[in-house]
């Protein structure tokens, strides 16, 4: 079973987008579009933990 995309820390975003990078420039398929998904929702969810903290 795979483990679920979390960013918790600015440290695992830079790695996040890093990941988004790499994952760019490799051939398409449905694990990478896949990944790819995952990784924009779980930057999404830490940018809007972000927005609200500083509310």
């Amino acid at each position: 079973m795979k483990q679920p995309i979390v960013v918790h820390t600015e440290e695992d975003y830079q790695r996040a987008q890093e990941r988004v990078q790499e994952l760019s420039a490799s051939p398409e398929s449905p694990a990478r579009d896949a990944e790819l998904a995952a990784l924009a929702d779980a930057m999404l969810a830490f940018e809007m933990r972000l927005d609200e903290a500083e509310e």
